[in-house]
């Protein structure tokens, strides 16, 4: 069945810049998805014609390639800079992995970086955190009022902890990457929470090992290198895992904010590593509601998941 579409006050733009036309179609097909009405999508072969386009076009949002004939990604997205263009939103879809060029893109305001092969629901998760801002809604009564979702942590409350964590280390955060056992790797932190006037475990934290790798490594201020050993071998350093059991710590007042009925002060019981085979990973992964799923990616680091879920009725 087809979502019902997000009706917009105004239609949202983006430009596809592409050598590929079977890419670009498959782009297109990935902001289509996103539901959005009305949308203008208009496309582009490299970076100089994309160049051209902007001049009679002003994207909210361009999704390029970063390896074109003529003028790269790369180089376009400065010539945007320098041309003024100061708001325009950009995203990479590139095959390029090196540490020290996704820096650069990061450097000049590149909003997320997917590498090739991507499928369609992880690009248009990225093209919905780009635009959530820009996407104007028409303003319509519902009949019914809608349930309510009970999250265990709200985006922009993990998203600022992140920041306090990690300092000026750059990430993206994607919600709603949901985490489930295959994605795993073979050790993983598992916290346990409890809430005042509540019996029991309250919510359970999960930092897949990659995470607790980036997130322990970025606060500890370790290199690329490092960090990316330690997920390597799936074994985060005593320091690492320190700094991971903090943020899990800290994360507590995230909850406490989205706790509801409220008020409810939630607090870190206890924190550990647990195999991806431990019983009872499985079955708190299979919960389908009352779940906050997030994705992190750090350049040069790499990518790691977390969830979050309330287990209490």
């Amino acid at each position: 069945m087809k979502a019902a579409p997000i009706l917009l006050a105004k239609p949202l733009k983006f430009l596809v810049v592409d050598d590929s036309r079977a890419i670009q179609a498959i782009i297109r097909r990935a902001i289509v998805k996103c539901g959005y009405d009305p949308v203008e999508i208009k496309t582009a072969l490299d970076g100089e014609q994309a160049l051209d386009i902007i001049e009679s076009f002003v994207p909210d949002l361009i999704i390029t390639d970063w390896h074109m004939p003529k003028v790269s990604g790369l180089e376009m997205i400065q010539a945007l800079r320098q041309m003024g263009h100061k708001t325009i939103r950009v995203g990479f879809v590139t095959t390029e992995k090196t540490p020290a060029m996704l820096d650069q893109a990061i450097s000049n305001g590149a909003m997320f970086i997917l590498h090739k092969p991507f499928n369609d629901a992880e690009l248009a998760a990225a093209v919905v955190s780009s635009v959530k801002d820009l996407a104007k809604l028409v303003v319509v009564e519902p009949a019914i009022a809608p349930k309510k979702v009970v999250v265990p942590i709200a985006e922009p409350a993990l998203h600022k902890q992140l920041q306090a964590t990690l300092g000026k280390i750059p990430f993206r955060l994607v919600a709603n990457d949901r985490m489930t056992v295959d994605k795993l790797p073979p050790n993983n932190l598992l916290g346990l929470y409890v809430g005042t006037g509540h019996k029991g475990v309250y919510a359970i934290g999960v930092m897949d090992g990659n995470a607790v790798c980036m997130v322990g490594g970025g606060a500890s201020r370790k290199l690329p290198p490092e960090v990316r050993a330690a997920m390597e071998s799936g074994q985060p350093d005593d320091t690492m895992l320190a700094k991971a059991n903090e943020f899990m710590r800290a994360v507590a007042a995230c909850m406490s904010e989205s706790a509801d009925p409220g008020p409810v002060t939630v607090s870190l019981a206890k924190a550990s590593i647990v195999k991806n085979t431990f019983a009872k990973l499985s079955e708190v992964l299979a919960q389908t509601e009352r779940r906050s799923d997030f994705r992190i990616a750090i350049p040069g680091y790499g990518e790691g998941r977390m969830a979050f879920f309330v287990m209490t009725p």
